[in-house]
């Protein structure tokens, strides 16, 4: 990705950069409805949260001004978002379901910060796997793809792809690399800590 967080922002503003809004709604709507869904919303109504928050993203973003010492994106959109979850329940007049507590009355659900966090580096990795997998050769990505998420053992991915040991070890070298540079670049220092 040729683009920071920080400059896709910019980019956005710009309402003639149609390729700028369809990478910041296909980073930023996945993870409105994750979190939603994670607060408790049903499906449907996690999808009307997210389209209300790219709705008052467009209109917001033009006075927007990227500026990580006054705080972060990420704090900004997590806001919109809790915003409108919360005047969704409101509206209903209902708490957030629980999912699985009568199930598992020990354990609890994770707190909303713990779920945006996680949900948060999830998305960007989404991303961020989208798009090596476009910049590496596809079976350096395959290796790494079945060592590194599929869990296969080195022989099996040696077998299925006709590749040395330090062929598979070499390719899930180079595309974590990558996908680390990638994650760097997307997130930016501020939010790495």
């Amino acid at each position: 990705m040729n683009t920071t967080r920080a400059s896709l922002l910019k980019r956005v503003k710009d309402q003639e950069d149609a390729d700028a809004w369809r990478e910041f709604v296909g980073l930023y709507r996945p993870l409105l409805v994750r979190y939603a869904s994670a607060r408790g919303l049903p499906a449907d109504d996690a999808e009307d949260v997210a389209q209300h928050c790219l709705g008052a993203m467009t209109q917001k973003l033009a006075d927007f001004e990227y500026d990580p010492g006054k705080g972060r994106f990420r704090a900004w959109l997590r806001r919109i978002v809790d915003n409108r979850v919360n005047s969704m329940f409101r509206r209903r007049r209902e708490l957030p379901a629980r999912t699985g507590d009568f199930d598992r009355p020990h354990e609890r659900e994770r707190p909303p910060d713990e779920a945006w966090e996680q949900i948060w580096l999830e998305e960007h990795l989404k991303l961020c796997l989208r798009q090596v997998r476009v910049q590496v050769a596809p079976t350096t990505y395959d290796a790494f793809h079945r060592v590194a998420i599929d869990d296969w053992p080195v022989e099996k991915v040696c077998e299925s792809l006709g590749m040395s040991p330090n062929q598979v070890y070499v390719a899930k070298s180079r595309v974590t690399r990558r996908l680390q540079d990638l994650m760097r670049d997307l997130l930016g220092e501020d939010d790495q800590r």
